[in-house]
C-alpha cells in the first residue's frame, strides 16, 4: 500500500525549494505527497517576497487532510506566522510517525523583534519532531552563536538539543571553509559528520528543503536516522550535480530519472 507524506510549507514559485521541492522528492521515493500551504514566495525587485495565507485557511487544509487520509510522515518547512505555528502544534499532537522539522527562518534584518518571538514559538515544536534540520544560519539563530568551523557546529548542535530537540542535523553546505561540505548529526549520544567534496555547480536552490524531505521519505520507508541521513545526502548531491540553471545564473536542484535510479538502488 502506498504511503503518504505531508509537507507543511510555503510555495516557491520558482520551484527550487518549498513544497514543490518536497513533492518531487516524495514522488522520487515512491511516496504520495500531500500539502498544506502556509505562504507563497515570489521574486519582486530581485528579492524574495513572502505572501502569507491566512491561518484559518491553513487550519482548513490540515482538517481536510486529517479527515480524508492517513498520514505516515510529516515534513515541516516555512510557517512564517505565529498563529500558524500554534495551529501546526495542535495538529502534531498525538501524531504517530516521523516528523522532520526544517526550521526555515525567512525574515528581513529589520524584523529582529518578530524573529526573536518566532524563534521562541518555533522551539515549542521541537519535542514533536524526530529530527531538526537547520542550515548554518538557522542553527546560529537557534543556538545564538556564530558557526565558523566544525567545532562551533558541534557546540551549536548540543545547544539545539538542549532546547528540546530529540536529534539534529546541521546542514553545513558551502559556507564553511575547506574542500568538503559537511553536515553534523547529533542526538545526545551519537555524533557523526557526513561530508562530500564541494561542487562547482550553482544549482543549490532547494538543497536544504530536499535534504529534509528526503530524510522524511527515508524514515517513512523504515530506515533508521543515520542511514536515512546518509542516503539523503547522496540524493541531494546528485540533485545539485544535475540541477537546472536560472536566467540570473543561479540554479535549482533537479531530480530526474537518472538521479532517482542512482540513489534509490
Amino acid at each position: 500500500m502506498t504511503k503518504t507524506v505531508l509537507t507543511i510549507a510555503g510555495s516557491d514559485t520558482l520551484a527550487g525549494g518549498g513544497l514543490q521541492s518536497d513533492i518531487k522528492v516524495f514522488e522520487n521515493h515512491q511516496l504520495f505527497g500531500l500539502t498544506a500551504i502556509t505562504c507563497v514566495a515570489v521574486v519582486n525587485n530581485h528579492q524574495f517576497e513572502i505572501n502569507d495565507l491566512s491561518p484559518s485557511l491553513l487550519q482548513e487544509q490540515l482538517t481536510t487532510i486529517k479527515d480524508h487520509l492517513n498520514v505516515d510522515g510529516i515534513k515541516i518547512g516555512l510557517i512564517h506566522q505565529l498563529e500558524s505555528l500554534e495551529i501546526v502544534k495542535s495538529f502534531l499532537r498525538g501524531f504517530v510517525g516521523p516528523i522532520v522539522l526544517d526550521p526555515v527562518m525567512a525574515f528581513k534584518e529589520t524584523d529582529r523583534v518578530y524573529s526573536d518571538t518566532y524563534r521562541e514559538k518555533l522551539i515549542e515544536l521541537f519535542p514533536f519532531a524526530t529530527i531538526i534540520t537547520p542550515n548554518l544560519k538557522e542553527a546560529e539563530i537557534l543556538a545564538q552563536q556564530s558557526i565558523t568551523n566544525l567545532d562551533e557546529m558541534a557546540l551549536a548542535a548540543r545547544k539545539i538539543l538542549a532546547l528540546g530537540a530529540r536529534s539534529v542535523v546541521i546542514k553545513g553546505g558551502e559556507r564553511l571553509s575547506g574542500e568538503l561540505a559537511s553536515d553534523l548529526f547529533y542526538d545526545g549520544e551519537q555524533s557523526e559528520f557526513f561530508s562530500k567534496p564541494k561542487l562547482t555547480q550553482a544549482a543549490i536552490n532547494g538543497a536544504g528543503c530536499s535534504f529534509a524531505s528526503a530524510i522524511t521519505s527515508n524514515l517513512v520507508l523504515g530506515k533508521e536516522l543515520i542511514p536515512a541521513i546518509s542516503k539523503s545526502k547522496d540524493y541531494v548531491y546528485q540533485g545539485i550535480k544535475n540541477g537546472i540553471t536560472l536566467k540570473n545564473g543561479e540554479g535549482n536542484v533537479w531530480f530526474g530519472d537518472s538521479v532517482q535510479t542512482e540513489v534509490m538502488t
